[in-house]
């Protein structure tokens, strides 16, 4: 739940998605950073920003890898 006075979200709490189970699950890597070392986090940021440009491009092209249909025959 978050907390109106500073905005925080309590630990424990699931965040809703975005909509697209590939970037929630980009999105998800970014949960276990406090857990890693600074110099790992790099690595992660390189991960995540590369799975959301794919997703990305895969939108920008029409098509959506996770079922194989266009966007065009999702609104069929």
């Amino acid at each position: 739940m978050e907390d109106e006075a500073d905005g925080t979200v309590e630990p424990g709490v699931d965040e809703p998605g975005v909509g697209d189970s590939r970037v929630d699950e980009a999105l998800r890597r970014l949960d276990g950073l406090d857990d890693l070392p600074t110099s790992e986090h790099p690595a992660v940021f390189e991960r995540v920003h590369g799975q959301l440009v794919e997703v990305l491009g895969e939108l920008r092209s029409g098509a959506d890898q996770s079922d194989g249909r266009t966007i065009a025959d999702r609104s069929r």
